[in-house]
């Protein structure tokens, strides 16, 4: 066009074009204030403090203070606070969310997908070395700490470290199969600090991959860990049992009181979203659990594609009275257990079989171990009437979060 030429004339608006236009601008609108809307009207008008829909990513600002507001920091929080417990938000991320998924390009800076639909923590497939490195010493100094209070009460400290499912699995998740040498040492790094502190520990990585490597099925059920879960299936749980119960014996034995009859019971059955499949961001709910206080329920077809049946036994003292079950709630148990999710599944059974004595637990969720030692550290710096106090961690943990700067 030169710059003689007029230029070609505009054509008008068609009424579909401006259907379309108005249709975008609206929608866009409308899922722009649907947040802070949803929320004056579920929180504020309603009054309800819980939001309308939970889910496992949704986590509470702290409290504004002039030092967290002045720099932002409370700010971005709670417009993520506000941002998880928004309906809106969890139905347009969780079909997102589910659409690439069925294209075949899932995605997720938490979850590393492996083979046949087998999820893992990412953290755990590449541990942070460098920062499990420079913590080596604050981390031996609160091991240090815990076995000297524990030690101060009469009692003894042992030190359980759950192997990783990525250790246990690595056919399922790296490349030929093959551990990196970056994650191959680390579980016996873990164990030869301990021993330098003079901390009973025992050993699951190595009988726990042997009997991965014995079986041959490929049925779910005769797995050792779940596919799209952190957590150890019945079978994993039980070895774990009775290895940590055989060091107790061996180290600690003398200690205790005789062993007793017992008995196994159950199982519970319960269909559920794992937790890795819950971090995918796909359509699931939270809801109340009268066994684990709140379970991941799916709310779409994909979700409950990848729900796995999960298996949970019991355990009787058998008595001249009769049976008594066992909870972990004992207050005469001479095993304290600090636990993990893991207890949950199973592990505390499994314990307290294989020890064939009552078991009392502490247990709240979490890799690095250190929220339900909180809980009990007043009862160890009082003093327990445990004779054993097992503390469990699971081996991801120690490569983040708290641990890369570990403060009691």
């Amino acid at each position: 066009m030169t710059a003689n030429e007029s230029k070609p004339p505009i054509e008008p608006q068609t009424p579909g074009q401006w259907a379309v236009r108005w249709f975008a601008v609206v929608t866009a609108a409308v899922l722009v204030v649907s947040v802070p809307v949803v929320h004056l009207c579920w929180h504020v008008v309603l009054g309800h403090d819980d939001p309308v829909i939970r889910t496992r990513s949704q986590n509470r600002a702290p409290a504004a203070t002039m030092d967290n507001v002045w720099s932002g920091v409370w700010m971005v929080k709670k417009e993520r606070e506000l941002q998880e417990r928004s309906p809106v938000v969890w139905a347009l991320r969780g079909h997102w969310n589910e659409l690439r998924y069925r294209c075949g390009i899932p995605q997720s800076d938490k979850v590393t997908f492996g083979k046949d639909e087998w999820f893992f923590m990412t953290s755990s497939v590449h541990p942070d070395n460098v920062g499990f490195a420079k913590a080596k010493e604050k981390r031996l100094a609160l091991f240090a700490k815990v076995r000297d209070v524990v030690r101060e009460t009469g009692s003894e400290l042992m030190i359980v470290i759950l192997p990783d499912k990525a250790r246990i699995y690595p056919d399922m998740v790296y490349k030929d199969g093959v551990m990196p040498a970056d994650k191959v040492g680390n579980y016996a790094k873990i164990l030869a600090e301990l021993d330098a502190l003079g901390i009973a520990h025992a050993d699951l990585a190595t009988p726990m991959r042997a009997a991965r490597q014995a079986i041959t099925s490929s049925k779910p059920k005769d797995q050792l860990y779940f596919a799209r879960d952190t957590h150890w299936r019945p079978g994993g749980a039980l070895i774990a049992g009775q290895t940590v119960a055989a060091v107790i014996e061996a180290r600690f034995g003398s200690r205790l009181g005789a062993r007793q009859s017992m008995r196994l019971t159950g199982p519970s059955i319960a269909r559920a979203v794992g937790d890795l499949t819950a971090q995918l961001g796909l359509l699931a709910v939270v809801q109340p659990d009268a066994v684990h206080k709140q379970r991941t329920a799916a709310m779409s077809l994909l979700t409950d594609d990848l729900t796995e049946l999960r298996e949970y036994y019991g355990a009787e003292l058998m008595g001249p009275g009769g049976s008594v079950g066992m909870f972990g709630k004992d207050p005469d148990a001479e095993i304290l257990v600090i636990g993990s999710s893991f207890a949950e599944e199973n592990g505390l059974v499994s314990l307290s079989l294989g020890l064939a004595r009552s078991v009392r637990a502490n247990i709240i969720r979490g890799a690095a171990g250190i929220l339900p030692l909180r809980a009990t550290l007043d009862e160890l710096q009082k003093g327990t009437k445990a004779k054993v106090v097992v503390w469990e961690i699971v081996e991801r943990g120690l490569f983040e979060g708290f641990w890369l700067d570990p403060k009691l």
